[in-house]
């Protein structure tokens, strides 16, 4: 390989390794969390301010915890409990799904 062809192999190397860390890490963190219950919208909560929040439904309850901009469901009346095991949640598009009750927790 002549020295261009490496300087431009290298070159090119550096451009995509920059690229890809500026794409990767544009990410941002939400400020939205929108609580739906039955695919209808029920509530849009600031990450931003601290709360607990009780969704009431026909087939139970749900607690919903805002905390240091982060959603979490804390506690709920559902048999399997997955919605309270599930990890707290910050960045677009991620949620939390309570399926007997029907609720979504989801950082838009």
């Amino acid at each position: 390989m002549k020295k261009k062809e490496l300087i431009f192999v290298l070159l090119l190397f550096v451009a995509a390794a920059l690229f890809y860390g500026v794409t990767a890490y544009q990410k941002k963190a939400s400020d939205v969390a929108a609580i739906s219950i039955d695919g209808t919208l029920w509530k849009e909560v600031s990450l931003s301010e601290d709360g607990t929040y009780t969704i009431e439904t026909p087939q139970g309850y749900n607690i919903v915890q805002i905390q240091k901009h982060t959603a979490a469901v804390i506690e709920a009346d559902c048999p399997d409990q997955l919605c309270v095991q599930q990890k707290s949640i910050k960045q677009p598009h991620e949620m939390i799904v309570c399926l007997p009750h029907k609720v979504v927790v989801e950082i838009k």
